[in-house]
């Protein structure tokens, strides 16, 4: 075997020992999430304070206030832009939803062939907010903490309730009210100042879009900076055990409008009690 050849043998070696090495530290972090949130209190039946159209949402998803799941979990196939003008990347997902409390994992991949170009744990469990990426299952290239992450993960939880409604009947920490007959805001108390969003029902009663203010996050050049966070629900009908919207897509209403940069559909749905 020639020198040459020796050295290539190496490299492909170390890159698959890399690579092994850094799936099993993201399947650590992510086991670790989970037994983070697992351990969070249990649902309680908070439906008689909801505003009637939220209460209604929630039992017509066929979720019950006597036998609130615990956790709900589903898997999306989706599409990511990660910056404007890019080309939108898909990946394969998988999230869990607390409902007793504010909570979810969010573990996505996208594979090439058969390896992994990139993988991401976003994440908010017991108040506090992550995101992180690996690029090529090798190295890590992004590891977002601290007050706005947390403020931007707490906006994600509210904003994904519509796929949790065991949550909208058993979260004891959500405050809701409704803002005219068609926009109902939820809010959950965070250190600084809550964080609220906005939902609008349809003429059916369902949720159809999602409003929040002022959601943290960073521009192209990778400044902080905060823009108003939209999305839309769509096609609901049973996954599984409950009736949720089988579509999403979620964007920022930047200068130049509504941009998005996320588009997914449920594929499996799970309630656990």
């Amino acid at each position: 075997m020639t020198t040459a050849l020796v050295i290539l043998v190496l490299l492909a070696g170390g890159l698959v020992v890399a690579a092994v090495a850094a799936h099993t530290h993201a399947a650590s972090i992510a086991h670790a999430l989970h037994a983070r949130l697992a351990g969070a209190p249990a649902p309680l039946d908070v439906s008689a304070r909801l505003p009637r159209k939220v209460r209604e949402f929630a039992l017509r998803a066929d979720a019950t206030p006597d036998d609130l799941a615990v956790s709900v979990r589903f898997t999306q196939s989706a599409e990511m832009q990660l910056k404007p003008g890019r080309p939108w990347q898909a990946l394969e997902a998988r999230q869990t939803i607390a409902t007793g409390t504010a909570g979810f994992i969010w573990q996505a991949t996208q594979s090439l062939g058969p390896a992994t170009k990139f993988r991401v744990i976003d994440s908010f469990v017991r108040g506090r907010g992550a995101l992180r990426v690996w690029l090529f299952g090798l190295a890590p290239v992004v590891h977002a903490n601290g007050g706005d992450i947390d403020r931007a993960e707490a906006m994600r939880y509210l904003a994904e309730l519509p796929w949790a409604p065991d949550a909208i009947l058993g979260n004891p920490d959500l405050a809701w009210r409704m803002d005219g007959e068609d926009w109902a805001e939820v809010s959950l108390a965070m250190p600084d100042e809550p964080v609220t969003v906005r939902f609008r029902f349809d003429a059916g009663g369902d949720i159809a879009e999602v409003f929040g203010p002022d959601r943290p996050t960073t521009d192209a050049e990778g400044n902080p900076v905060r823009y108003d966070w939209q999305g839309f629900f769509r096609d609901y009908r049973m996954i599984g055990p409950r009736r949720v919207p089988a579509e999403a897509e979620v964007g920022y209403v930047q200068p130049g409008g509504f941009l998005p940069y996320f588009q997914g559909r449920i594929t499996a749905y799970e309630a656990n009690h």
